[in-house]
């Protein structure tokens, strides 16, 4: 079943490349929470940092990253989706490394980096032993003191749609019109569950929301970030 599911991902960024709809530009909530300042104490020296996104889908906050000297890695759940944004790396004369790889089973060593990006993507991992498992990867991986930027589905995102609650934190996606159909997620309600999960591996964790309402959809997720101790 997963399996299938990462097939369906694959097939749909390629898809999204041939038609024009691949994302071109970084999220603006990430832009800003590297560039402004809204984090106490963040560091604003990334000079000598290293960076780990996972799930670089088309690359869009990965060439953004790159951008700023961060040295980039990233992981996708399909080699041809790492295949793909490695060349677009390579077209821009960026420097990235890019596995396979999944939330609770990512590629590379203990303490690697200084900062994690994790946009949209735990919530697949879906029920609760999973995602404590990936949110204890993503700890591994950080150094001391490396700081954690995540999205997930706030609780107006369109993505609730139509979708089917099987019981406490989730969901399977029931919207016609998305790929992801049938697929199931973890939803975490809110920001005091969001606060739970991960202050039992992280420190400092501070939640927060982006809300954007686009006429014919709702774009609503919880933003958080956090410290390894």
């Amino acid at each position: 079943m997963e399996d299938d599911a990462f097939k369906k991902w694959a097939a749909a960024y390629g898809r999204f490349r041939q038609e024009g709809r691949a994302l071109a530009y970084p999220s603006e909530t990430l832009v800003r929470l590297f560039k402004g300042d809204y984090i106490p104490d963040m560091t604003r020296d990334l000079s000598g940092k290293s960076v780990l996104e996972v799930g670089v889908g088309n690359g869009n906050n990965a060439v953004f990253l790159a951008s700023l000297g961060l040295d980039v890695c990233g992981t996708e759940v399909q080699q041809e989706i790492c295949d793909s944004t490695s060349s677009l790396f390579d077209e821009l004369g960026c420097q990235g490394n890019f596995q396979v790889g999944v939330n609770r089973d990512l590629p590379f060593e203990d303490s690697q980096f200084d900062f994690l990006v994790s946009w949209n993507v735990l919530h697949y991992e879906d029920n609760e032993a999973d995602i404590e498992a990936g949110i204890r990867e993503y700890a591994r991986v950080m150094k001391p003191g490396g700081r954690l930027f995540l999205s997930t589905t706030g609780p107006e995102h369109k993505i609730l749609e139509n979708s089917e609650s099987l019981g406490p934190h989730r969901y399977r996606i029931g919207r016609d019109d998305d790929f992801r159909k049938g697929q199931v997620f973890f939803y975490f309600d809110d920001a005091d569950s969001l606060s739970f999960f991960f202050g039992k591996v992280f420190k400092d964790v501070m939640v927060g929301r982006v809300h954007d309402r686009l006429f014919t959809a709702t774009f609503d997720c919880l933003i958080v970030t956090a410290v390894k101790p």
